[in-house]
């Protein structure tokens, strides 16, 4: 599991993760009786015939559905959900599947400042996704017009899928702290910040390629342009930026 927050789906069609939950508990009451059995059977072998087999089989029939209901659900999370088994499953039940976006992602942003009214900072944009069926966080790291790297982590997220074709939208809201100049004397001070973003993701290839923008309550606003990084191709520390000279 990952340390993230919910996220919420949106489709054209029927949704809710409830249906899945109920899938899953079916799913798991046609395995406990097998897993039951086997159990059973194990029992008997190693204990012998003295045991009650009416007890055992009402003790293990109650902590077998349990704990299969438990594992399915955490299998599913991790890991089903995103293969061609989960997909199928999505598919058997009527609700639309979640995107996978797991992955590295770099790119630049160009930043333009409501207060300074001057010309647009651009700089390197690096983002990661870390998403199960359930929960999503992202974490985005780029470069502080003061100097410095700003990280920003996502607070609320929603996906929507099917509403425009080829496209997938990302919506989350973050907050971040920076260390902005005192208005009165030297030194800089921390402040924390809050800011939203939209993401629309399109297939390119294999990878995803990802434009969007930004505003936060600073009162700054910018573009991003990202392309995902593929598996075996080094992508963990942003890119060298370009010049910071821009025009506005």
């Amino acid at each position: 599991m990952i340390e993230g927050h919910d996220y919420t789906i949106y489709s054209n069609g029927p949704t809710g993760r409830s249906r899945m939950y109920a899938f899953l508990a079916l799913i798991t009451a046609f395995l406990t009786p097998l897993a039951q059995h086997w159990a059973l059977a194990v029992v008997r072998r190693y204990a012998g015939d003295d045991w009650d087999i009416a007890k055992a089989a009402l003790f293990f029939g109650g902590l077998t559905a349990l704990l299969l209901y438990g594992i399915l659900i955490s299998v599913f999370d991790s890991y089903l959900w995103r293969m061609k088994l989960g997909s199928w499953m999505f598919t058997l039940i009527g609700i639309s599947a979640p995107p996978d976006l797991n992955g590295e992602y770099g790119g630049t942003l160009e930043l333009d400042s409501a207060k300074d009214g001057g010309p647009a900072f651009r700089t390197d944009f690096f983002v990661r996704i870390s998403q199960t069926w359930q929960q999503i966080s992202l974490l985005v790291q780029r470069e502080s017009e003061a100097g410095g790297m700003l990280l920003v982590h996502s607070d609320m997220a929603s996906i929507r899928v099917g509403m425009m074709a080829g496209v997938t939208t990302l919506r989350f809201v973050y907050t971040f702290e920076e260390n902005l100049p005192r208005k009165e004397g030297g030194g800089s001070m921390a402040h924390q910040f809050s800011g939203a973003a939209t993401f629309e993701f399109r297939r390119d290839g294999e990878a995803w390629h990802v434009t969007g923008h930004f505003f936060d309550d600073i009162g700054r606003s910018g573009q991003i342009s990202l392309r995902q990084g593929l598996a075996g191709i080094r992508n963990t520390t942003v890119a060298p930026s370009p010049p910071t000279a821009a025009s506005s």
